[in-house]
């Protein structure tokens, strides 16, 4: 599986983030060795929802000068006494809140990306503060939205995870257009395109500007200014492709999450950033007394044993039409003559058959009886499923990234080899 780490962010708290990002790592690991990275160092959330004593932490990294690999908690036999999780664990944040960590300034987040950067995993899980400030948006992607959070319960955090989105597109906009820019270098006329772009990228982050409400419009505005031009049609191409991958938590129906999550999350999109982004449901996790119970004892849903799985006595017709689908789009048997038991998977998954794996837990999803509350173990091993289905199969811009991109990397992907850093970002 390549190497990637993937952020997991919210535009507000109280959705249920960390819980995502910690079952989420230990359900990557199962594939290859991963790490959870608490970045949220204010409130010590992962070291709060693990119940394991943690000898190193972030403390130890930024004021004892411990390597952070050396910072990382595994699991102990009590909690994961068949192995499954082997290849699981964490960098917890301090145990109370320490200014410089909580805070740290540039040079303390260089030490800290490059650290990240290094670490030997696969798989890579930040667990982010909620919001959006520099301390959240420098440890995003730029090319996608790592994995963003949300839920129907919450409406304002919804409309809060679409402005992520739309600062990690201005991050990009702003170094590719900072003052000094090798873009500058390219036009007629750079001191005055200087002030015209930065005071249009001023005035469509305005909320309170409605006349260049979102970067569609901005865009625009710079074509019908400066014409076409390479690095515009990049910017673009910029918007046009860039991914947006979300899990609702707190599931509560198709209909229900609909309409009160996901519809006000695309408007706001829309409204406010643009109506050409590309938009992934990853997946989906229900309420659950268990999760509660599980976080309260301070053992994930993940590390809870798992109930005897139930089935319906026999196939309905729904079984029917799920089991003609599958073999009409992929070609493969899926019958309903045996069903087996679920054991816990006590080995390491192939990479390579996560598409079936994803299969395979829609159907024990499915096929639970009608009036059972759905198990989320289930929810959360079809989200990992599906992000190495994407890991394997995509470019490594798409989801996640392979490293965390400082502002000289971002600005050298527009023009390898071309111009000077402005002394902005230097």
């Amino acid at each position: 599986m390549p190497a990637r780490i993937i952020p997991v962010s919210s535009g507000k708290g109280g959705v249920g983030k960390t819980t995502i990002a910690t079952n989420f790592a230990l359900a990557l690991s199962r594939f290859a060795p991963t790490v959870l990275v608490d970045l949220d160092t204010g409130t010590s959330s992962v070291r709060n929802t693990i119940d394991t004593p943690v000898p190193r932490d972030l403390y130890h990294f930024f004021r004892k000068g411990y390597p952070l690999s050396d910072c990382v908690t595994t699991l102990p036999p009590s909690l994961d006494p068949d192995g499954t999780y082997k290849n699981f664990g964490f960098v917890a944040g301090p145990l109370h809140l320490i200014e410089e960590v909580t805070n740290f300034d540039v040079s303390k987040k260089r030490k800290l990306i490059d650290a990240i950067n290094s670490l030997p995993a696969a798989t890579v899980v930040l667990d982010m503060k909620a919001g959006v400030d520099s301390n959240v948006i420098d440890f995003l992607p730029y090319s996608n939205s790592g994995l963003l959070v949300f839920t129907p319960y919450l409406p304002s955090a919804t409309l809060a995870a679409s402005d992520i989105v739309k600062a990690i597109l201005f991050r990009k906009l702003r170094i590719v257009f900072s003052p000094g820019s090798p873009f500058y270098e390219r036009v007629p006329d750079p001191h005055t395109a200087t002030r015209l772009i930065n005071e249009l990228l001023d005035r469509v982050e305005d909320v309170y500007d409605t006349a260049l409400p979102n970067l569609d419009a901005f865009l625009a505005d710079l074509v019908s200014a400066l014409g076409n031009h390479p690095i515009l049609e990049a910017i673009s191409e910029t918007v046009e492709y860039f991914r947006v991958y979300y899990v609702l938590n707190l599931f509560n129906g198709v209909t229900e999450g609909f309409d009160t999550a996901v519809k006000p999350f695309v408007e706001n999109l829309v409204a406010t950033v643009s109506e050409r982004l590309l938009l992934t449901n990853l997946g989906w996790v229900v309420r659950s007394e268990a999760i509660h119970k599980g976080n309260c004892e301070r053992r994930p849903i993940l590390l809870q044993p798992r109930p005897a799985p139930t089935y319906r006595d026999r196939p309905s017709r729904a079984d029917a039409e799920l089991e003609k689908m599958v073999r009409d789009t992929l070609g493969l048997q899926l019958g309903a003559k045996e069903r087996k038991p679920i054991a816990p998977v006590a080995h390491k998954p192939d990479a390579g058959r996560a598409l079936m794996d994803q299969l395979d837990v829609l159907r024990r999803m499915y096929d639970r009886r009608p009036g059972r509350e759905d198990d989320p173990r289930d929810n959360f091993e079809y989200l990992a499923d599906r992000a190495v289905h994407l890991l394997n199969h995509s470019r490594p811009t798409e989801f996640g990234m392979p490293r965390i991109s400082t502002p000289e990397e971002i600005l050298r992907s527009f023009f390898p080899g071309g111009g000077k850093t402005p002394a902005a970002l230097a």
